[in-house]
């Protein structure tokens, strides 16, 4: 009984995301383990992924996670399957609950989760016992854990405002083998938690089992700025169609004047009714999140206008002028809580009309009606444990017009002004960032022109250029006019560029500039003023237009672009590095993690087939006045 208890400190002395056991009372829990001919006891512990984008650890995902969560778990002698039975169960539905500073008062509690002696949130057992690895279950124990206020302990189906059930099989896929959820019309979605699906495989099995949490709800907040020179902008009303049992599809039928609210025309799940929901483990497009809770809405009744906040603060207030300081349909842009619905395929609408105020004093109003703006459906399908920000900015390119509109509120009158543009920012969306690092040795190069005020030289009047060593000071000699290794040039600038610019241009980044090489003569012979001459080695030109920028440049070693080539045919290699290609030209690395991703989008990922070589560059701006 003694080397038991040894046992089972051990156990408590595992640390969530540590990956490590004590060795300072007992041994390994692996050694007592083959001491003793049993295995160490199953602990647990959470952390929570708010919609904040900051994962919570410890009392702070407890006080997310109200201090409780359910587990269910079970065990695998064979590899995890489609069917019921290769899942052991092991846990059914246990009550996991949270205590601060009660790690190691028990086996079962690693970090401050105990789960022995509660009751479960099925009927049975009504008190829970501890759990122990089985090293017999040699294809491991698959997880999963929910967390709600709104449920009691044992389920009360009839009364809980969320009532979860465990599917335990599935003919489609083992990943959809997650939870069948109803949610009352009252229930608190922002509290509404499920975890990854964790596999544990026999080589963990004794570490403590960490959750990763995710709430089920979306978040939606929109905002509203104005950019018009010389002008305030108030919001008059909105509209849409009150009486929609379909997605909207034309402006026409939004003809329902509101200015209690932001209202927008968009399907989404309804809140005013209770909903059945699935939660699975797998997304066809991408297999790399298999193990993430994925929510669909099988059969939910929907809505087709969107009403947001009661318009306290959005209508007949001037709006704000910049995106990071908009007007918010709810003051303060607060969120509203809204159920995930990633399977949207129809755009939101927008219709409003809108009052110009001169700033000028003269009290100059314009009131512009039937203003529009669509969000493509891929920027609303709002996933679970995301927040959603949209911008509308009104600008002096602005639709709708200043005159006459119809029944239904569209211009029938010229519309002079262009459409709402709008930023759509979501806290789940990838950014992409391309990040370089350029060196430059630059040697000293000197320009000279009679006559001239220096870097200021007229047009038809010969520029000497002169390079010279940085270290040294003493000349170089270019071998040759060109961009060759050793040469030099002068080129013709489109545009106003720095040297960094044309640096960049040069090797490989556009930068819009277009360069076109002048006729350039090497010389040893520079006049002086006063008649005298200097012998040295220098680069000659004559600017043939005034106005224009010219950029000297001396060629150390020569930029080869990277080659690259699409693949259309390809076949993905999870060693390869491919890119793709920016409207600008240039080409950047993205990750593609498998088959699937890279087939969705061959026709524009490319591999590098030669890497190319880096130049390095002296070069100098010269304008021409």
């Amino acid at each position: 009984m003694m080397k038991k208890n040894l046992f089972l400190l051990a156990a408590m002395a595992i640390v969530a995301f540590a990956s490590c056991t004590s060795d300072g009372i007992a041994g390994s829990p692996t050694d007592i383990s083959t001491e003793e001919g049993v295995s160490p006891a199953i602990v647990f512990s959470g952390g929570s992924s708010a919609i904040t984008r900051a994962s919570l650890y410890g009392s702070d995902a407890a006080s997310k996670l109200g201090g409780k969560f359910v587990v269910y778990g079970t065990k695998h002698s064979t590899a995890e399957d489609m069917a019921a039975g290769n899942d052991l169960v092991v846990f059914n539905n246990f009550q996991v609950e949270y205590a601060a500073s009660s790690a190691g008062l028990t086996g079962s509690n690693s970090s401050d989760w105990e789960y022995v002696g509660k009751q479960a949130y099925d009927a049975t057992p009504t008190s829970q016992g501890i759990k122990y690895w089985d090293y017999s279950a040699t294809a491991g124990h698959t997880f999963y854990a929910f967390s709600s206020p709104d449920i009691t302990y044992p389920q009360d189906a009839t009364n809980d405002k969320v009532v979860v059930t465990k599917v335990t099989a599935d003919e489609t896929s083992l990943y959809n083998k997650g939870y069948q959820v109803t949610v009352k019309t009252d229930a608190d979605l922002q509290k509404l938690y499920f975890s990854d699906r964790l596999p544990v495989a026999v080589s963990a099995y004794d570490k403590t089992v960490t959750f990763n949490f995710r709430n089920l709800a979306s978040m939606v907040r929109f905002g509203f700025y104005e950019t018009i020179p010389g002008y305030t902008v108030k919001i008059d009303r909105v509209y849409v169609d009150d009486d929609a049992d379909a997605p909207v599809t034309t402006f026409a039928a939004m003809k329902d004047s509101k200015s209690d609210g932001f209202y927008a025309s968009l399907q989404h799940v309804k809140r005013t009714a209770d909903q059945t929901l699935n939660v699975t483990y797998y997304d066809n497009t991408d297999a790399t999140i298999e193990n993430t809770p994925k929510v669909s809405n099988p059969a939910a009744g929907y809505d087709y206008t969107l009403k947001i906040g009661d318009g306290t603060g959005l209508f007949n207030t001037e709006l704000g002028t910049t995106s990071s300081a908009p007007t918010w349909a709810v003051a303060g842009g607060a969120y509203t809580t809204v159920y995930p619905f990633d399977g949207n395929t129809n755009p939101l609408l927008l219709k409003l009309d809108f009052t110009m105020t001169a700033e000028d004093g003269s009290n100059d109003v314009i009131r512009v009606r039937g203003a529009r703006a669509i969000i493509p459906a891929e920027y609303v399908k709002w996933k679970g444990n995301s927040a959603y920000t949209y911008i509308f900015k009104i600008s002096d390119k602005t639709n709708g017009t200043t005159g006459a509109v119809d029944e239904n509120g569209d211009p029938t009158d010229p519309e002079g002004l262009k459409p709402i543009t709008f930023n759509a920012v979501t806290v789940d969306v990838t950014e992409e960032k391309q990040e370089t690092i350029s060196s430059v040795s630059t040697n000293s190069i000197t320009t000279y022109a009679q006559g001239a005020i220096a870097d200021e030289y007229t047009a038809d009047s010969p520029i000497y250029t002169v390079i010279s060593n940085a270290s040294t000071g003493a000349v170089i000699t270019p071998t040759a006019l060109g961009d060759a290794a050793g040469e030099a040039q002068v080129y013709k600038l489109n545009k106003a560029a720095t040297e960094a610019e044309v640096f960049a241009q040069l090797t490989g980044s556009p930068m819009g500039i277009t360069m076109t090489a002048e006729t350039t003569t090497r010389e040893t012979t520079v006049p002086l003023v006063g008649g005298s001459t200097a012998t040295i080695s220098n680069v000659k030109f004559t600017p043939s237009a005034a106005a224009t920028y010219y950029a000297y440049v001396y060629t150390t070693t020569a930029y080869v672009a990277p080659t690259y080539e699409v693949q259309t045919s390809g076949t993905y290699d999870s060693s390869a590095t491919y890119y793709m290609q920016s409207g600008s030209g240039a080409y950047f690395a993205v990750p593609v993690t498998n088959a699937t991703s890279f087939d969705a989008n061959k026709t524009k990922l490319y591999l590098q087939t030669a890497a190319g070589t880096p130049g390095v560059y002296d070069i100098k701006i010269i304008k021409v006045q």
